[in-house]
């Protein structure tokens, strides 16, 4: 298919352009051990489905790409029935339902791609405060860190339930970057989990990010994020002449990730990552967070994917939080650790297998649980079939 430019000469769309399915289907035995709320287990699973179209394949305009993606969760309250833990071991362990989870277009003028504008349902968290080393680990922790996650009326927008936003994207020929979105400050409908619900107002608010940062040569990234609602939210410890809580504007908080390959043999990858990350105490539990991990790949000649890794994250409570626990007549741990040691095991080009053991120390913040061991395997079963284009 052929377009004609702006000056009248006639483009043609890439032919290695095209559309793509994708199907993938995640099974997690999960079983608490010890401590927490109670020992037992539960099956968690999750299907995604997927068309993504390259840029140039949406009607031949170049430039031009986008996605439509939904998902299905069972039924999973692994967390809630029988760990406690905040930073939860699992990350598919979310409200259940079929929902549509990111349906957006991009649009990047120029074959340098130095420019490109996002809009649409979209998950922030596939670009901001994301960390490549870190995709390695099941606890949710170490995808959006605990202190920027646990925000907003239906928390930010990310899996499982995004909003609309726009997303805008400067690449420099250096390896640095700068990017920042505009959301709807409630995601979903925080009284239906299986609702994406848009509704623009006032009162709903806005969420601004913006993230700056660099990744070239041993780093694969080097950043530092801000974020904001822009609407009132409910103070932890504050109440109002009437016995209301108190609400107040501030809802916001910073991160900083730093993620590089630390060692390269023969065969042998590895690489590590810190971040943290900062939250106002008025509004959130946690108004600090510190994650890390390290990650080994090519160690064995016979299963050169094969890859093991080990990960601490480590939710601080805030002050406000700790006072208000006390004036209920509570009391509250200052922080929650969870540790985590994982093998992801590539079986075939379509099914992993990933068993994975996690500590979790002060689950919940809550002085009465005891520590909990938590044990995971997970399958993936994956599905890509190209539609159209080369």
């Amino acid at each position: 298919m052929a377009l004609v430019t702006g000056t009248g000469a006639v483009r043609a769309a890439d032919p290695a352009s095209g559309i793509t399915f994708d199907a993938a289907y995640i099974a997690e035995p999960a079983r608490n051990m010890s401590g927490g709320l109670q020992t037992g287990g539960t099956y968690l699973d999750n299907l995604d489905l997927s068309l993504s179209a390259d840029r140039g394949s949406i009607f031949g305009i170049p430039g031009l790409s986008g996605l439509l993606y939904v998902l299905y969760n069972s039924d999973n309250d692994f967390n809630e029935k029988y760990v406690g833990d905040a930073q939860l071991a699992s990350n598919i362990d979310g409200a259940s339902g079929f929902r549509l989870y990111e349906a957006w277009l991009d649009w990047a003028p120029g074959e340098a791609e130095a420019f490109s504008a996002r809009f649409g349902l979209y998950d922030v968290n596939t670009e901001f405060d994301v960390t490549e080393t870190a995709g390695l680990f099941l606890n949710g922790a170490h995808g959006m860190g605990t202190d920027f996650g646990q925000t907003g009326e239906n928390g930010p927008s990310i899996y499982p339930v995004t909003s609309l936003g726009l997303r805008l994207k400067v690449t420099g020929a250096s390896g640095t970057y700068g990017q920042l979105a505009v959301l709807d400050g409630v995601a979903g409908d925080p009284d239906d989990p299986e609702s994406n619900r848009i509704d623009l107002s006032s009162d709903d608010g806005a969420l601004l990010v913006a993230e700056g940062g660099y990744s070239g040569g041993a780093w694969r990234k080097l950043a530092i994020g801000l974020w904001r609602y822009t609407a009132n939210f409910d103070e932890l410890n504050g109440t109002e002449p009437s016995g209301a809580p108190a609400t107040s504007n501030g809802n916001q908080g910073w991160y900083a990730i730093a993620d590089r390959t630390l060692w390269t043999g023969d065969g042998p990858t590895l690489a590590g990552f810190l971040r943290i990350g900062q939250a106002e105490d008025t509004f959130n539990t946690f108004d600090g967070y510190l994650g890390a991990g390290a990650v080994l790949t090519g160690f064995w000649s016979a299963r050169p994917d094969d890859t093991l890794g080990l990960g601490v994250a480590n939710a601080f409570t805030g002050d406000d939080y700790q006072d208000a626990q006390k004036l209920a007549g509570a009391s509250t741990d200052s922080e929650e650790t969870a540790i985590e040691l994982t093998y992801l095991a590539p079986v075939t080009d379509w099914l992993t297998i990933q068993p994975d053991i996690q500590y979790a120390i002060n689950p919940g913040v809550n002085p009465e649980l005891d520590n909990a061991l938590v044990i995971l395997l997970r399958f993936e079963l994956s599905f890509s079939k190209r539609l159209t284009g080369g």
